[in-house]
């Protein structure tokens, strides 16, 4: 029975280590991003992650790994790369482009198979990924055309909106003002008859009314006097007077034609007086020719 035990472990034994070696396959490329065939990646900051199965971040490869990737356009020419480890996530390499990509275009990532973990396992054969850039001159006219879209439908909104607004203010101020009241409800509530409930409606109206005239007086007035006092403020400078003054008040010499003329009359006037006359005060043409004849005889 012993015998048995022991022959059976061994059997058990041999069994689990052979199944444990079968799932052993070595180090493996489990996926990456962007993947391959993809076009939808951007030409700025341009990075590939790659995933594998084991721990590949082991700084004793890391010297030695920087030859297993290889990052080419599509006329073969390579372009600088960098490969980037992360403590926390062991089992990725982040491949990172030290230049901006071409818009459009297609590029291919190459992994080498000798890329190996601290182990010393390999991947075993070469990978490859290709990958393709968007078209940023598509991307922008999207974008513009979107951008466009958005701003048409915010004005539209905005719009309606706003309408919507101001015809509920209206509705409002109209419903105030034309507030109607029930005189059979309030008489019924209030114990006044309906007629003095109308009248007392009516005069509130009345007053509403009123009250609502003298506010749009008041806007003008004020309209008005801001007026007035601007016409103040830009005529501050000119000056008064109570009436018409004769010139020679203030001191002029200027003599118009007509007072020239009444002047020289004046003196005229004066000379002759003073010279004396040969026609008596009072004695019209008759009188003189009979003086005269008188005179001769």
């Amino acid at each position: 029975m012993k015998r048995a035990g022991i022959v059976l472990s061994l059997t058990i034994l041999m069994f689990l280590t052979s199944f444990s070696f079968c799932f052993a396959s070595g180090l493996e490329l489990l996926d990456s991003y962007p993947e391959d065939g993809s076009t939808s990646s951007r030409p700025e900051n341009f990075c590939v992650k790659l995933y594998f199965n084991e721990d590949v971040s082991a700084k004793e490869v890391q010297k030695e790994n920087e030859s297993a990737f290889k990052f080419t356009d599509e006329k073969g020419k390579e372009l600088k790369i960098k490969p980037l480890y992360d403590a926390k996530k062991p089992n990725e390499i982040w491949v990172l482009v030290d230049q901006t990509l071409e818009s459009n275009t297609s590029y291919k990532l190459s992994i080498s198979g000798d890329l190996k973990m601290a182990n010393g396992d390999t991947l075993g054969k070469n990978k490859t990924i290709n990958l393709k850039t968007r078209n940023i001159s598509t991307d922008n006219n999207v974008n513009m055309g979107l951008m466009g879209v958005m701003m048409v439908g915010m004005i539209f909104f905005t719009s309606i909106s706003t309408k919507r607004q101001l015809k509920k203010q209206e509705e409002e101020e109209v419903a105030k003002s034309e507030k109607k009241v029930n005189p059979y409800k309030v008489a019924r509530e209030t114990g006044k008859s309906v007629e003095e409930v109308v009248a007392k409606t009516e005069k509130e109206k009345e007053k509403a009314r009123i009250q609502e005239e003298k506010k749009n007086k008041g806007k003008s007035r004020g309209s008005e006097s801001t007026e007035v006092e601007m016409g103040l403020e830009f005529g501050k400078d000119t000056k008064r007077v109570t009436g018409p003054r004769p010139i020679v008040e203030v001191g002029s010499t200027y003599k118009t034609g007509r007072k020239e003329i009444a002047e020289r009359e004046r003196e005229r006037a004066a000379a002759r007086a003073a010279a004396g006359t040969t026609r008596p005060k009072n004695a019209t043409g008759k009188s003189k020719n009979t003086k005269a004849k008188s005179g001769k005889k």
